[in-house]
């Protein structure tokens, strides 16, 4: 005790359950700091206190369950660093205060909702000042008041980037925003006015900063930020626009009190009874777009019409994580048909309306079409099939805003017979009116003509007569390496009995025919002109990928069966329907119509990979190195080859593929063998002379069959745990034997969290890890959920089915023999093993997914191993030598 007297700090070499609250104190009273080596069951609040009114920075070792406002107050009051050692629920206005006031630094560690507290209309500019001064990056908290406008605007003065540190508050003063203004940092993006506020409302992009681009000095990369400026007066908002309320939506505005023959409101969406009220109403061009459709009898379509669901909720094909939307292994299209903007601007208005309101509603629409999507995948292009609109005016206001919302790119658009009536010309004048105006836009038209897509872009367009000039070897040299084609034109209706030139309008070509023959000789032609063109290509490309994009219904201008490679998107008829089976695939289901207020996109996929061997005829066939790269390569197959020398062959039967090399294997070779291709490694085989490749023609089929049923039952099980983990919320994706649970975030290009799905029991192992060679094995999938901070979307949403005692949910536990793990969730496994097993499955799925044998193995042939296979018990059983086939080679 005595030495404690002396020397407090000695109560550190007094161990903990030795020390009592006499020596504690005695100690502590002599040196504060010895208040980190006291028991907790030593002291009390009153000792602790008496500490740091001795030494503030015995605070520092103040146990939380002692600290006091007081004993805060008093800290913080001699050292304001210790603000950072104040618990969360002591952090309080006077506090923080206390501390900023001492020392700027401190405001690192004070609350955000504090800040702002702290950081007051009635704060002395000195300390706003400071602040910033300080550091530039807390301008973000000056007040709205005229000290922080002020200290903001003479910063951006010196330095016009620092704006983007502004609140929002103060972006969206007046003061502020003229200046910028001024200096023409800012575009106007829209002008609105809210009816629930009272407020004008001008939508601003403000450049803060533009400096050239890391990759290219030539070009410069903006950045901006988007600040809402509102304004209360009508005068106000028309002079910071400049009296420019072109577009500017001011539809639901009274403008009471307001005369509007004093401003400029060309342009500006206004109600038309406000301005019929203050004798500025013009009707005019909505008189004509009415005078044009009315005459038009449209009773039997609408009574056929066979409609989309009011309020029918568009199906979205990524999640709200953006997950998936990257998804280079198939190219995604939208379609749309028979929008009819000009019947659908009448039904909205039914007596009158301005031109400014017309476009208001057309831009909308094309708005609201898209946002039916969501979020749209990567490189996703829009079919939009015809009769759109027969006001040529109002087509170009809606492409004109569709193209500032979707890649014109990517946009693919035909004529419907309504497009026919405006411009009011000869069909092909009309036609070639259409071809400039997309052009202009950067959208594709097309008329008779074929659409090329290679690696998910515009590749080249053939038009009617170069399709018929080229042979048909040269139309598939040129698609050879297409993932797509589109064919695209109205198609016309000589087949259709009903429904043809007699009794439909086609425009002035037709329409101005001298008897009712004659128009249906010019629909014959017409008919006879597309299907030439698509029979041509029937001919030269039926294993191509090929959407036929027509208007009209294919049996009204083709009588044949369809192709079922091939893909047919129509509208016209409106009578909603889709057809997806094994002998024709047929979406003419979002047909939009004159009835329904539903507008929105669909969608399809396709496969983006292409066969460059799809026209050889079954056989073997040797076959170039730089041939076999490019068949991989689109087949959307990864790999490198290096083997220089050596004879490849391919063998193609009945859509399968397998490919040999016979080389030397390596320098140290003595003769030259046949080994089996997979990817870029070298298999070896059991029968490994090129005269064997007739014998692995001969059995291909029965290989592929016994492959097949021996994958069957085991993938069945696997995608069923696939969409319940894709149910939860999570990956899903398939690779081997392998099933991935987490998504991989913005910047990585993998999984951690699997699911090992074993190929014989179908038990599952889930584990995490960062490579092949070991991991961490969870007990059951539940422990995998809760231990990783990827799958917490996951748990949360396993938990709930939990609760809801879902009968849908698998077993999906690492053993039977759960006991034995007993208080333990994971344990930690080496070894490459699980790979191993994963690369034989998937190399026997290469099979159904890309139709290319990569793993022969003898005994696959035979009908008895199978079925042990299929009936084993073990995964030793299953993967035993006979399927260890030698690998070698890159």
């Amino acid at each position: 005790m005595e030495k404690l007297k002396k020397d407090g700090l000695l109560l550190k070499q007094i161990p903990k359950d030795k020390q009592t609250p006499k020596k504690c104190k005695e100690a502590i009273s002599q040196n504060p700091k010895a208040l980190q080596y006291a028991s907790r069951k030593c002291i009390d609040a009153e000792i602790c206190l008496t500490a740091v009114e001795k030494d503030a920075n015995a605070f520092r070792y103040v146990p939380k369950q002692f600290v006091t406002k007081e004993m805060c107050l008093l800290a913080v009051q001699s050292n304001a660093d210790l603000l950072n050692k104040v618990p969360s629920e002591l952090l309080t206005l006077d506090i923080c205060l206390l501390a900023v006031t001492n020392k700027l630094d401190t405001l690192a560690y004070v609350p955000q909702e504090i800040r702002y507290e702290i950081l007051n209309e009635e704060t002395p500019s000195e300390l706003l000042e400071s602040i910033v001064e300080h550091n530039i990056d807390w301008l973000t908290y000056m007040p709205a008041c005229k000290n922080g406008i002020d200290i903001c605007m003479a910063y951006i003065k010196k330095d016009f980037s620092v704006s983007k540190y502004m609140p929002v508050a103060i972006k969206k003063n007046q003061k502020i925003l003229d200046y910028q203004k001024s200096q023409g940092k800012i575009s106007l993006l829209s002008k609105s006015y809210n009816s629930e506020t009272g407020l004008f409302i001008a939508k601003i992009k403000v450049i803060y900063e533009r400096i050239p681009s890391f990759l290219c000095d030539s070009r410069i990369r903006e950045y901006s930020y988007t600040v809402m400026a509102e304004f209360q007066n009508f005068d106000e908002f028309y002079n910071f626009v400049d009296g420019n309320l072109c577009d500017a939506e001011l539809r639901t505005c009274k403008f009471e009190g307001i005369d509007l023959k004093k401003y400029n409101i060309e342009g500006a969406v206004i109600h038309q009874d406000v301005l019929a009220e203050q004798g500025l109403f013009d009707g005019i061009y909505f008189e004509g777009l009415k005078k044009r459709i009315e005459f038009t009898d449209l009773s039997e379509v609408e009574k056929n019409e066979i409609c989309l669901l009011t309020g029918f909720n568009y199906p979205k094909p990524v999640d709200e994580d953006g997950y998936g939307r990257f998804d280079n292994n198939y190219i995604p299209f939208f379609y749309v048909s028979d929008i009819h903007l000009c019947h659908r601007v009448l039904h909205k208005f039914k007596l009158r309306a301005s031109k400014e309101e017309v476009k208001w509603y057309v831009k909308s629409l094309a708005k609201k079409m898209l946002a039916s999507v969501g979020t749209f995948p990567n490189d996703s292009y829009l079919l939009i099939a015809g009769d759109t609109a027969s006001d040529f005016e109002l087509a170009k206001i809606f492409y004109e805003e569709l193209v500032g919302l979707w890649n014109p790119q990517k946009i693919v658009v035909i004529h419907g017979n309504h497009e026919l009536w405006d411009p009011w010309d000869e069909i092909e004048n009309n036609i070639q009116v259409y071809r400039e105006y997309f052009k202009g836009l950067g959208i594709t038209f097309l008329h008779n003509d074929l659409l090329l897509i290679k690696n998910r872009h515009r590749h080249s367009i053939l038009s009617e007569d170069e399709i018929h000039d080229l042979k048909i070897g040269q139309l598939r040299k040129q698609a050879k390496k297409c993932s797509a084609a589109i064919l695209g034109g109205i198609g016309f209706s000589a087949l259709n009995s009903k429904y043809n030139a007699i009794n439909m309008r086609y425009g002035k070509t037709f329409e101005e025919s001298t008897s009712a023959e004659e128009a249906l000789e010019k629909d014959i032609f017409e008919t006879r002109r597309f299907d030439n063109i698509y029979r041509k290509l029937l001919q030269a490309l039926p294993e191509n990928k090929v959407i036929v994009l027509t208007h009209m219904q294919k049996w009204d201008w083709n009588g044949d069966s369809y192709n079922p490679n091939w893909i047919y998107v129509n509208g016209h008829n409106h009578r909603n329907y889709f057809d997806i089976s094994g002998n024709k695939v047929v979406y003419a289901d979002n047909q939009i119509g004159y009835k329904t207020e539903t507008v929105g996109l669909k969608y399809f996929y396709i496969n983006n990979e292409y066969d460059i061997f799809a026209y050889f005829k079954d056989g073997i066939h040797p076959i170039i190195k730089s041939q076999y790269m490019d068949f991989n390569m689109g087949k959307l197959v990864q790999m490198s080859f290096g083997k220089e020398d050596g004879q490849i062959y391919m063998i193609k039967k009945n859509g399968k593929y397998m490919f040999f090399i016979h080389c030397l294997y390596s320098k140290q070779s003595k003769n030259k063998c046949l080994y089996l291709l997979d990817g870029g490694k070298l298999r070896k085989l059991s029968r490994d002379r090129p005269e064997d490749l007739q014998y692995y023609y001969d059995t291909l089929d029965i290989y592929i069959e016994n492959v097949h049923q021996l994958l069957d039952k085991y993938t069945g099980g696997q995608k069923k745990i696939s969409e319940f983990v894709k149910r939860l919320g999570g990956s899903g994706k398939i690779h081997g034997c392998i099933v991935d649970v987490d998504k991989p975030g913005n910047f990585e290009a993998y999984s951690y969290c699997h699911l090992f799905v074993n190929p014989t029991d179908g038990k599952v192992t889930p584990y995490f890890a960062y490579d092949v060679a070991s991991r961490r094995v969870y007990k059951d999938f539940k422990a995998l959920l809760e231990s990783e901070e990827s799958c917490k979307l996951l748990q949360g949403n396993y938990t709930r089915l939990e609760k809801e005692k879902n009968l849908n949910m698998p077993a999906l536990e690492y053993s039977s023999q759960s006991e034995e793990w007993g208080d333990e969730s994971s344990m930690y496994d080496e070894g490459s093993y699980l790979y191993k097993i994963s690369r034989i499955i998937k190399s026997l799925q290469y099979v159904a997914e890309k139709s290319i044998v990569r793993i022969w193995n003898e005994e696959l042939l035979n009908y008895d191993f199978v079925n042990r296979i299929k009936e084993a018990n073990r995964i030793e059983d299953m993967i035993d030598n006979s399927f260890i086939v030698e690998i070698g080679g890159e």
